[in-house]
């Protein structure tokens, strides 16, 4: 995708195409990531995981908890001040002043991600990316004391850049996964992550990132 102008354009630009692909199109499309972020939870036996509650143009991998309830700790963040804390998902909900569902449960978890599965609205040569501009997850991944083992985005259409946009406090991805194609940060294990679950079939593009 060729590059609009600033980030601030750019990812206004990107929202207003997301929100007009999901009034036109099946929301079954998103099946295809949730099935693959199956697959790469399976294989690689990730236990404590990040996930989000959806916005009506994002994912809802929260479908997913069912399928990993009995297997995996699956946390959401939780909004404190300027940033997120992770709390363990358990319902009830409440709707948050950014029209975001949040748990009641408001008892913050401390300890390893294996796994963090973060929306975007956009993604950059660098894997880095284009969130909503409001900077919660930067700060919040900032703020934690280790870097979960895989971070993945997740997108309901591509919106990946051949560029660099994105600035050194942007979190960056491992893996960014979208229906049409799916994006890997080159390195030694690329090759084993596109062997998952017959992933040797998908539309893959690894990219190298200083």
């Amino acid at each position: 995708m060729s590059v609009k102008h600033t980030k601030e354009e750019i990812r206004s630009y990107n929202l207003k195409q997301i929100k007009r692909h999901v009034k036109i199109s099946a929301k079954c499309k998103h099946y295809s990531v949730l099935n693959n972020l199956y697959s790469l939870i399976k294989h690689t036996k990730s236990k404590n995981i990040l996930m989000y509650m959806p916005l009506e143009y994002e994912v809802d991998v929260y479908k997913l908890r069912r399928k990993l309830s009995n297997k995996c700790n699956i946390f959401m963040p939780f909004m404190v001040g300027l940033s997120l804390k992770m709390v363990k998902s358990r319902s009830p909900f409440l709707i948050d002043k950014f029209k975001v569902r949040q748990p009641v449960n408001r008892q913050i978890f401390k300890g390893y991600l294996d796994m963090a599965i973060v929306p975007v609205v956009g993604v950059d040569l660098s894997l880095g990316r284009i969130g909503h501009g409001k900077g919660f997850y930067d700060r919040f991944f900032s703020e934690l004391n280790h870097r979960p083992k895989i971070i993945v985005f997740v997108q309901m259409i591509d919106l990946f850049y051949n560029k660099e946009i994105t600035q050194k406090h942007d979190i960056s991805c491992d893996i960014y996964m979208t229906p049409r194609q799916n994006y890997i940060k080159r390195g030694k294990n690329d090759r084993d992550f596109c062997r998952i679950g017959g992933w040797c079939h998908w539309r893959w593009s690894r990219i190298s990132c200083s």
